[in-house]
């Protein structure tokens, strides 16, 4: 009998499995579309949702996160200009959003997880690739992004070898 995946292989095989999507995704679309998706989170905010499914905190962190990209720029463009083509900083500060409500989830999941330290130890890697300003037109912005998307997906992952290394874990 094989045994159960540990969090880790979950939380990785949902990265890649998401990454090889957007890969192909954008392999299809148009330059102009492929210019307005610099990164993609869905990656991150499944294995938020797998890890909270884990800590029986699923429900609440979805909530959470709803609640939070309620104000998301480009929510709120769509709401007053309806199908408008967005700028390149509401673009920017719809991915930039996107990825403050999801860390303020992670954070959330690390004090389930781990307690004070593990917080701690999130936000300081958070905190170590900050997120850009909205301005798109400021030099290095989507490489400052990339370089925060990919602090959450180690973060997740850190997460994840917390989980498996607990109580609960395999």
């Amino acid at each position: 009998m094989a045994a159960e995946p540990t969090h880790v292989q979950e939380v990785e095989a949902i990265l890649a499995s998401t990454a090889a999507e957007r890969r192909a995704l954008l392999e299809v679309v148009s330059p102009v579309l492929r210019a307005s998706l610099p990164v993609d989170g869905t990656g991150i905010a499944q294995a938020i949702e797998h890890l909270g499914a884990a800590v029986e905190l699923a429900e609440e962190l979805r909530a959470e996160q709803r609640e939070g990209h309620r104000a998301n720029p480009a929510v709120l463009h769509g709401r007053v200009f309806g199908r408008a083509p967005l700028s390149p900083d509401t673009v920017l500060a719809a991915f930039v959003d996107g990825a403050r409500v999801r860390a303020a989830a992670i954070t959330s999941l690390a004090g389930a997880i781990g307690g004070d330290a593990l917080v701690a130890e999130v936000r300081g890697e958070l905190m170590a690739h900050p997120l850009p300003s909205e301005d798109a037109a400021v030099a290095g912005a989507t490489d400052a992004l990339e370089d925060a998307y990919a602090a959450q997906e180690r973060v997740v992952l850190t997460l994840a070898a917390a989980l498996d290394a607990g109580p609960d874990g395999p």
